[in-house]
């Protein structure tokens, strides 16, 4: 059962959703969710399953609601804000474990957000591994045009090949220029539906936590 804890953030309250493993602690992550607008929230499948699978390396595992969504105060700001909320969460869990290694990860606009985060810390602060799957790096059909920054580090991007809300074209042309690997589940939908088993197979071969 996850422990909840609120964090002051840039315009009120972030409420956090706190996972500790069993054993010893190896390290913190912190996991951001899907859209709001959209229903995402942290309990969903995606970040619900990097959770799972960060716990199991001994990582304390936050997943923290974004702004207007669950119990966070403010409204949605379409990734500005909230970049600010996570890299509030990231500092405050850094605080909590010092010393400990920071491993991240994040799903369709959370990865797009953690994206934007990890551009935002310096090279000393940013996480050993980071896993972003289904980013958004173009318009998404019917939502809004993301624009992604070029980040560079040891990332695991995966991506459903028949994902059509944030376009695997549009993810190799992002990904292209700065030789990234991304990793393509055949068949796969924005939501991995059915092939959560393959999604956790990509993500724990690529998970190193020392």
């Amino acid at each position: 059962m996850s422990e909840q804890m609120f964090i002051h953030g840039p315009v009120g309250k972030i409420e956090v959703f706190v996972d500790y493993p069993q054993g010893e602690v190896k390290g913190f992550a912190v996991v951001c969710h899907p859209h709001p607008l959209q229903g995402g929230t942290p309990q969903h499948k995606v970040p619900a399953l990097l959770a799972q699978i960060f716990l199991e390396q001994g990582l304390v595992v936050y997943r923290p609601s974004f702004r207007g969504s669950g119990q966070s105060e403010g409204v949605h700001n379409e990734g500005f804000g909230e970049t600010e909320d996570i890299l509030t969460v990231i500092q405050h869990a850094r605080e909590l474990h010092k010393g400990l290694s920071f491993y991240a990860g994040g799903f369709s606009f959370g990865a797009h957000v953690m994206a934007k985060s990890y551009h935002s810390l310096p090279d000393e602060l940013k996480p050993k591994q980071l896993i972003l799957c289904g980013l958004p790096t173009a318009t998404v059909d019917g939502v809004r045009h993301y624009e992604t920054p070029a980040i560079k580090g040891d990332i695991l991007f995966v991506h459903g090949e028949a994902d059509p809300t944030t376009l695997l074209s549009d993810v190799i042309a992002w990904a292209k220029p700065q030789r990234h690997i991304i990793t393509v589940l055949p068949g796969a939908n924005h939501f991995f539906t059915g092939y959560l088993k393959q999604l956790r197979v990509a993500i724990s071969r690529f998970l190193l936590v020392e």
